[in-house]
């Protein structure tokens, strides 16, 4: 699948006439310019490269563990790098809607930002929904667990920051990977509510350059 850029209400044009005032206080001459994308994966996949692949490049998934919850993840959010400055720089020009399996075989890659070639050393996400449709697998205090899941937000949204070393270099491009971990935070799920608390979701979400 691939991730659509949309428009959202007021509060995403709000959101970017922050961000783009804040870019405003950014060298953009200096150094020269690199590129960025984002990709979002609901699980990194482990498995040995040449288990991913089947016949005629299918994806094959012939050992996935039936242990595991299987369904897809959708979420809404907007994505920024925080240079050495503390200025943030948008990765994603408006609120990006992305769908993943939660197997970890599928990944959604935004499409590449130009950036000032220069030293980033944080992510700020912001979501605005987070949702899964759990097919199978998902087993809680010993009953299984199908069904939509939602993860609770604060008021409207979560952020989420997290701490990275990125070195952009003029004409270089870096790929920032964000791994959702749902397959941890599914098992907090709330079978009464199907809710899990949004500081779950928060501290498992990881990010690296890669």
């Amino acid at each position: 699948m691939t991730i659509d850029t949309v428009a959202r209400s007021s509060r995403a044009g709000a959101a970017l006439f922050v961000a783009l005032g804040t870019w405003a206080c950014g060298n953009l001459t200096a150094g020269g310019f690199g590129e960025a994308v984002v990709v979002v994966a609901a699980e990194e996949d482990t498995r040995p490269a040449a288990t991913l692949v089947g016949p005629l490049g299918v994806p094959a998934r012939s050992d996935h563990d039936d242990d595991e919850p299987e369904g897809e993840l959708e979420v809404e959010l907007r994505v920024g790098l925080i240079d050495s400055d503390g200025s943030e720089w948008l990765l994603t020009e408006d609120v990006l809607e992305v769908e993943v399996d939660l197997e970890g075989v599928e990944q959604d890659e935004s499409l590449p930002v130009r950036l000032p070639a220069a030293r980033y050393t944080s992510l700020r996400l912001v979501f605005y929904e987070i949702e899964v449709e759990v097919d199978a697998g998902l087993v809680i205090d010993g009953v299984p667990f199908t069904g939509p899941v939602d993860v609770e937000l604060e008021t409207d949204s979560l952020v989420v920051s997290r701490s990275l070393a990125l070195e952009l270099s003029d004409a270089a491009r870096a790929e920032v990977f964000v791994d959702l971990n749902a397959v941890q935070w599914l098992q907090a799920v709330d079978p009464e509510t199907a809710v899990v608390d949004g500081s779950v979701f928060a501290d498992l979400v990881e990010v690296r350059v890669r």
